[in-house]
This record gives C-alpha cells, sequence and structure tokens, in this order.
C-alpha cells in the first residue's frame, strides 16, 4: 500500500495523494494513457473514495486528466495541456495585511464542529445542525484589528486541521486544502454594537461601532462553502471592493497611515 501521507505536513490527504499521482503520470506504467480505477486507487492509497475523488479533481483542475463518467479518468496528453497560470485564491485578511508589510498576529480562539446558528444553515445548509467553525483573532503591533467568524460545512473537518485553521487564510484553506474551485461570493457591509465580550476582545468601549462584513462564498458550482463574519475596530482601516465583471470583487483592508492610529 503507497502511504504518501506526511504526518508533519499542513496540506490535506487528498492533496498530498494528488502530488503523488502527479509525479506518477507520465512516467511510470498504468499511469500513462489511463489511471487506475477509483476503486483500485483507494486500495493503492488505503483511503476511501470520498478521499480519492478530491485528488482526481486537484488533477482535473490542474488540467492533467479528464473524467468521463462509468469510462474512467484519462490522462490529457502533455501536448493537448493548458499551461495558464492558476489564479491566486481571493485573499483573505492576513494575506491582505502581510502583503502590505504589517506583522500580523493571529490568534486562535475557536476551531471545532459546534451548532450552527440560523444565518449559516440557511447559507450553508449542512448535514445537521453542526458547522465547523474557526474563529481568529489579529493583532498589528499588539493592537486587536479585527475578530473572523468563519463556518464551513462539517465534512470539512476531515480535510482541515488546527494548525492550518491557525496559520491559512479562508480562501486558501478552501483552494489548497479543500481543493475547491471558487465561484460568487456575496458580501454585505454593516454597522454593530460592540457588547461586553466583542468589546473586550477588541479592547473597546462597551457600546463602541464595530465594522461588520459578512461573506457567503460558493464553489463553481454554485454551492455555498462558506459564511464569514469580519468585525473590525473602527478608525482604523477602510475597506475597499472592486468587482471585475463577473469575476470574485477584490477586497482590501487598508490600515491607516501613519500606523498605529493617534489615540
Amino acid at each position: 500500500m503507497q502511504t504518501p501521507s506526511d504526518p508533519n505536513s499542513s496540506r490535506a490527504l487528498h492533496h498530498q495523494i494528488a502530488q503523488d499521482l502527479t509525479s506518477r503520470i507520465g512516467r511510470e506504467e498504468g499511469y500513462c494513457d489511463r489511471l487506475p480505477s477509483e476503486a483500485t486507487l483507494c486500495r493503492i492509497y488505503g483511503v476511501s473514495r470520498v478521499t480519492i475523488r478530491h485528488a482526481l479533481q486537484h488533477l482535473e483542475n490542474a488540467g492533467l486528466v479528464c473524467r468521463r463518467q462509468g469510462r474512467g479518468t484519462f490522462v490529457v496528453p502533455a501536448a493537448e495541456r493548458t499551461t495558464a497560470p492558476q489564479p491566486d485564491p481571493v485573499m483573505g485578511l492576513s494575506d491582505i495585511l502581510q502583503a502590505r508589510g504589517m506583522k500580523v498576529e493571529t490568534e486562535l480562539l475557536a476551531f471545532g464542529l459546534e451548532p450552527a446558528p440560523p444565518e449559516v444553515m440557511a447559507a450553508l445548509e449542512p448535514d445537521g445542525r453542526q458547522a465547523l467553525l474557526l474563529r481568529r483573532r489579529y493583532l498589528i503591533d499588539h493592537v486587536p484589528v479585527a475578530l473572523t467568524e468563519v463556518y464551513y460545512p462539517p465534512a470539512f473537518r476531515a480535510f482541515i486541521s488546527e494548525h492550518d485553521a491557525r496559520v491559512h487564510s479562508s480562501p486558501r484553506l478552501m483552494v489548497d486544502h479543500i481543493g475547491l474551485r471558487l465561484g460568487r461570493t456575496h458580501l454585505t457591509v454593516d454597522v454593530t454594537e460592540a457588547r461586553h465580550a466583542l468589546a473586550a476582545e477588541l479592547d473597546l468601549p462597551c457600546g463602541s461601532p464595530v465594522m461588520v462584513m459578512r461573506r457567503i462564498t460558493c464553489d463553481d458550482a454554485g454551492t455555498a462553502c462558506e459564511h464569514s463574519t469580519l468585525l473590525a475596530r473602527p478608525g482604523i482601516a477602510r475597506l475597499s471592493i472592486t468587482a471585475h465583471g463577473g469575476n470574485l470583487p477584490d477586497t482590501d483592508f487598508v490600515p491607516r497611515d501613519p500606523w498605529p492610529p493617534a489615540g
């Protein structure tokens, strides 16, 4: 049984299998014109069919194979493969701040399956009443900047470790670890008052205004795969959103210059 899994890797098992299969395609017998069946790959790697299908989806997204229902998975000839680079996923808050040269501290406040609030149930329609919650706080120069509360379908728990949740942004988790191709997203921006717990976490007086940005992200098949809420301190940054035709909008969280803000 082939076991490519590295227990120290932050990459999901299906992603590691996809990488191993990529190294075999066109180089080993049985991987040149057509890949082994899903059942055979399950035996080779000692994993479930769901994991193998996620791995094959990675290969198909990369243009290495094409899957034909009822016939199998076929290798795309090298001359016919598309070589255009894949676009970077939509950036998360930590990606944006780090790209601007800010030293960002990320604290993982909660990680695991939790009862899903009604708005999450309505958006994700998870099996059962639970969803996977990632709750994080972001600080710049030890100043609390924002909190994020991200809910995923409960099945994602099999592909995201606590380490992943601590160090990777939500878009990168969905693209690099779950293997999704992101489609449309829906954003709403509002303002709320910081109640006791939130005020303490953002180091604000109780009742202070807090910017709230909610995001529902769908995959390229239109299935909702993320319900995210960003809660940000007032007066430290501005939020910029730019749409490009039918593509996902670019969002930018621009810290005040100079940083930190006075007062």
